[in-house]
């Protein structure tokens, strides 16, 4: 999957590279994504190129959530494609997690706290 992470200040921004995350590839994300989540407890993901998601993805997201607040940080999701739109607001994932156009309005959000 090669996760490619940028850092700014005391955030790790993640680029996924996949099309989508689904039970085919979640588990391994999941091994990709820990040890970066044991060093960065804020982390923003950016999504852009994906474009498919089901539960298994879904709940991908829910387990970065847990470890970046566990760790006193937190979670922030950019690039959101309109497909994944429509599934993050099917189960109401921005309640829980901060969704963002951008990048740079996702860094904004970690600033104002």
């Amino acid at each position: 999957m090669n996760l490619s992470i940028e850092k700014h200040d005391n955030v790790a921004v993640v680029l996924f590279p996949e099309s989508f995350l689904d039970t085919s590839n979640h588990e391994e994300f999941m091994r990709e994504i820990t040890p970066i989540l044991q060093e960065n407890s804020k982390v923003i993901l950016d999504i852009s190129p994906l474009q498919t998601v089901d539960s298994s993805g879904l709940g991908a997201f829910a387990y970065c959530l847990r470890k970046t607040r566990d760790a006193g940080g937190g979670l922030r999701i950019a690039c959101v494609a309109p497909t994944i739109q429509a599934a993050f607001k099917l189960v109401h994932i921005e309640r829980i997690i901060g969704v963002h156009d951008s990048v740079a309005e996702a860094l904004e959000a970690f600033v104002a706290g």
